[in-house]
C-alpha cells in the first residue's frame, strides 16, 4: 500500500483528485526494503524537526526510531549484542566486524588509559556518539575495508567530530573528517556558497582515506605518525622528525615534540579501540550497529526544494540533513548535485510520493533567486512568502536580518508559484549565490603619534597626503608623541558582497 496516498494528506497533495490517488495506490506494489529489519539507533535529538525553512511543504510526522542499543556501562553483568558468532538469530552485529579488522599496533602510553578512564567516566557520551554515528558506520567501515586498512580508521570520525557532520572547529575544519578548507580542495571536495562537500559523507571518506593513505605511506607505513600527520600537517611532522635525527633522537610517535592536542590525538583512537577490543574488560557492552547500509543513493534530474524532498521521504528537515548535510541551501539544484542521499527504507516511499507529485504539476522549486527591487526589504519578503525574517536569512547565509539590503541585491527566495517550470533550471544554474548590496558605516581611522614619526612617514604608512592629514586635524604644525590623529574620517559608504564573500566598496 502507497503510505502517502494512504495517510492523511497534506498541504498541496490534499489538492490531488482522488481517481489520481486510486490509480497510484493501485499501481505501486510493496517493496521488500520497507519489510527488513530496524536501522541503527538514532538520538531523539538528531531526530527533532526544525520544520521547513520555507514554510512552504507542510511537514509529516516521521517514524519513530525503532530498537536502540547503545553502548553503556553494566557493572554487574556485561550483554553483548547478537552476532553470528554467538550463534544468536537475528540482525549480525557491524561492531563485530570493526573488533576482526583491528590492526594497529599497541601504544605504550599512559595517555591511552587516561582516555579510556575519561570515556568510562562518561559513558553517555559515547552512547551518544554511536546513536549518531550508526547512520554512518556502516558506509566507511566498507570503504575501509575495501581498501584493506586497519578498521581502527573508521572510528578516527569520533576524535575528530564525535560524529558531527555540522562541527566546524576554530580552524574551520568542517565535516565528519574535520577537513581544512585547503586540504578539502586538495582532495577535491567542493565548496562553494551552494553546498560543501566536505561534510558530504560519501565524498569526505573517500578524500580522508585517500589522504591517510598518503600520508601512511609517506611516513614509512606507520600509522601513529600518519595519524600524527593528519592532526598536525605532514609537514609539521616531517620537521619534527628531522629535528629529532638531527639530535640523534628516537624518531618514533612518542618521541616526537609536538602540541598538545597532537600529543593527545592517537591515544584517543588507541584508547576507543581498546574499548571496543575487549568491552567487558571495562565493564561495557559492545554498540550495536546493524550490520547492513543505512542509506542510499538516489539520482535525481531535476531541482527540488530540500524540505519537499524530507517530505517526499517522510523524513523530518533535521533527518534529511543528516545525511545530506553538505547542502548549505534549501533548494537542491540539479546543476551542482544531481544526488541525493535517503534511508535505505524510505527509498521507496520517495519514489512513490514523486511519482504522484509529478503527475499532480505541482511546482518542485519555490525557493528561486530574487533581486530586490525599490521598497524591498526582507521583512516585506518574508511577510509576502510566509517565512520568518530569520528563514531569509539562514538560507541566504546572511549575517543578521537587521541589514537594510538596496535594490539590486540578490538572494533566494520563496515564491508562489503554481506548476513546474522547466525554466527554473536554467535560473538556478545561473545563480552562483547571494549578492547583497547595503550602506555601511565606516568609522574613523585613528592612529597615535609614536616616537620617530613624522608626517610623511604617517602619510605614507596610511597611502593619504600629508595635506589631508593636516586639513582632518587642522594642523600647522609638527606632530608630536602621544598625538591622536585622524587619518580617515567616519563615513557611509555602499559595500557589495558577493556569493564567496567578496567584498567591495562603491
Amino acid at each position: 500500500m502507497n503510505r502517502f496516498s494512504c495517510g492523511p494528506l497534506a498541504g498541496r497533495v490534499a489538492a490531488l483528485a482522488v481517481a489520481l490517488l486510486l490509480s497510484a495506490c493501485a499501481s505501486v506494489g510493496p517493496d521488500p526494503v520497507v519489510q527488513q529489519a530496524p536501522f541503527p539507533p538514532v538520538t531523539a535529538s538528531s531526530r527533532s524537526d526544525t520544520g521547513s525553512p520555507s514554510g512552504q511543504v507542510p511537514s509529516r510526522p516521521t517514524q519513530d526510531s525503532k530498537a536502540k542499543a547503545p553502548l553503556a556501562q553494566s557493572p554487574k553483568a556485561p550483554q553483548s549484542s547478537p552476532t553470528a558468532d554467538a550463534g544468536v538469530a537475528g540482525p549480525k552485529n557491524l561492531m563485530v566486524r570493526v573488533q576482526r579488522g583491528f590492526g594497529m599496533p599497541e601504544l605504550p602510553s599512559s595517555l591511552v588509559d587516561s582516555h579510556i578512564r575519561r570515556f568510562l567516566n562518561k559513558p553517555e557520551y559515547l552512547e551518544r556518539v554511536f546513536e549518531r554515528g550508526g547512520r554512518y558506520l556502516h558506509h566507511i567501515v566498507e570503504e575501509v575495508e575495501a581498501r584493506g586498512l586497519p578498521t581502527e580508521l573508521a572510528l578516527l570520525p569520533i576524535v575528530e567530530s564525535a560524529f558531527n557532520p555540522q562541527a566546524t572547529s576554530s580552524a574551520k575544519a568542517a565535516g565528519l573528517w574535520q577537513f581544512i578548507p585547503s586540504t578539502g580542495r586538495a582532495f577535491n571536495l567542493s565548496q562553494s556558497w551552494w553546498q560543501d562537500e566536505r561534510r558530504d559523507i560519501i565524498e569526505s571518506t573517500r578524500a580522508a582515506l585517500d589522504y591517510l593513505q598518503k600520508i601512511y605511506a609517506l611516513q614509512g607505513d606507520d600509522w601513529f605518525l600518519a595519524l600524527a600527520s593528519y592532526n598536525w600537517g605532514e609537514g609539521a611532522v616531517s620537521r619534527a622528525i628531522k629535528r629529532n635525527k638531527a639530535r640523534k633522537k628516537p624518531t618514533d610517535y612518542l618521541s616526537l615534540k609536538m602540541p598538545k592536542e597532537t600529543r593527545h590525538y592517537v591515544p584517543q583512537l588507541i584508547a576507543l579501540r581498546n574499548l571496543l577490543r575487549d568491552p567487558e574488560k571495562y565493564g561495557l557492552r559492545l554498540p550495536f550497529v546493524e550490520d547492513r547500509p543505512y542509506f542510499a543513493v538516489l539520482d535525481k534530474s531535476q531541482s527540488m526544494d530540500l524540505a519537499l524532498a524530507a517530505e517526499l521521504a517522510e523524513l523530518s528537515v533535521a533527518d534529511f540533513k543528516a545525511l545530506n548535510p553538505h547542502l548549505n541551501r534549501p533548494v537542491i539544484t540539479v546543476s551542482r548535485t544531481s544526488r541525493i542521499v535517503l534511508p535505505v527504507e524510505a527509498v521507496q516511499t520517495y519514489h512513490e510520493n514523486l511519482k504522484i507529485w509529478l503527475e499532480s504539476g505541482l511546482p518542485l522549486v519555490t525557493w528561486q533567486p530574487y533581486t530586490l527591487r525599490k521598497g524591498d526589504s526582507l521583512a516585506k519578503l518574508a511577510k509576502t512568502s510566509g517565512v520568518s525574517v530569520q528563514d531569509l536569512v539562514k538560507a541566504n547565509g546572511l549575517k543578521n536580518g537587521t541589514t537594510s539590503l538596496l535594490p539590486g541585491s540578490s538572494i533566494l527566495a520563496p515564491i508562489a508559484v503554481q506548476d513546474h517550470q522547466p525554466a527554473i533550471e536554467t535560473t538556478l544554474a545561473r545563480f552562483p549565490g547571494a549578492k547583497t548590496i547595503e550602506h555601511v558605516h565606516l568609522p574613523a581611522k585613528i592612529y597615535r603619534v609614536k616616537k620617530s614619526d613624522t608626517l610623511s612617514k604617517i602619510a605614507r604608512r596610511f597611502d593619504v597626503s600629508v595635506s589631508d592629514i593636516r586639513r582632518l586635524n587642522k594642523l600647522s604644525g609638527n606632530v608630536k608623541v602621544g598625538m591622536r590623529l585622524i587619518i580617515r574620517p567616519a563615513e557611509t559608504k555602499v559595500l557589495v558582497t558577493d556569493a564567496q564573500g567578496r567584498r567591495s566598496y562603491r
